[in-house]
């Protein structure tokens, strides 16, 4: 089968019957219920969102990752005793006969030390404000898609794709996908992105948590 990266979001809706809804109250409690920066955390998350409004259309993918996501995710942290953070790892999982989803992940959250085990949460990275020559969404769902069939027991799959400055968070959850509206990283959406992401390494913490309690029973 292709890879992730050639993956749109009507292949994987037709492939895997699944379907977008609009209300989730999974989804909704995700993106709601987060803390406040501190002030000095909103001073330093202003400077990083001016540093991305000067030069989002200039820069590559790469260039993106190390000025301004890596600096980003350096307020959250994804370093844990029971999972960490990987880099451009490769995803590999059979789903039916003869089929597999397969591919390198820019940037996922799982179990394991040395190789991702169980992941949790991804970041779909994507090179280009105006570009639309592919399916971010649909990447990202053939990703989530595949940890779904890794992870042992049915939770959500938390992830997002970045299109230049814009956010969208997408959680899937048994048959369903839920996307949210863009949050401009340019913007104060910037004190937003954080919140969710730090919601995010909470829900981790639970998912992780009871997954151990499960195999130790």
């Amino acid at each position: 089968m292709k890879p992730f990266s050639q993956w749109t979001k009507q292949d994987i809706e037709e492939e895997f019957g699944i379907s977008s809804v609009q209300d989730n109250p999974t989804f909704q409690a995700w993106l709601t219920d987060i803390q406040n920066v501190s002030d000095d955390e909103a001073n330093r998350l202003r400077q990083l969102g001016k540093k991305l409004r000067i030069h989002v259309h200039d820069w590559n993918e790469e260039e993106l990752k190390i000025y301004f996501i890596a600096f980003l995710l350096d307020f959250i942290d994804f370093y844990q005793p029971s999972y960490r953070p990987f880099l451009e790892r490769e995803l590999s999982v059979s789903y039916a006969e003869e089929k597999r989803l397969w591919g390198i992940v820019d940037f996922l959250v799982a179990s394991g030390t040395q190789f991702p085990k169980k992941p949790v949460f991804f970041l779909h990275e994507y090179k280009k404000q105006l570009d639309t020559s592919n399916d971010p969404l649909g990447q990202l769902l053939a990703e989530m898609i595949a940890a779904q069939t890794l992870n042992s027991r049915p939770h959500p799959i938390y992830g997002a794709y970045i299109i230049g400055r814009h956010w969208y968070f997408v959680l899937l959850e048994g048959k369903t996908y839920t996307e949210s509206l863009a949050y401009d990283a340019t913007k104060d959406d910037i004190f937003q992105i954080v919140g969710i992401l730090r919601h995010t390494q909470l829900l981790i913490d639970k998912i992780i948590e009871s997954d151990s309690q499960i195999s130790v029973a």
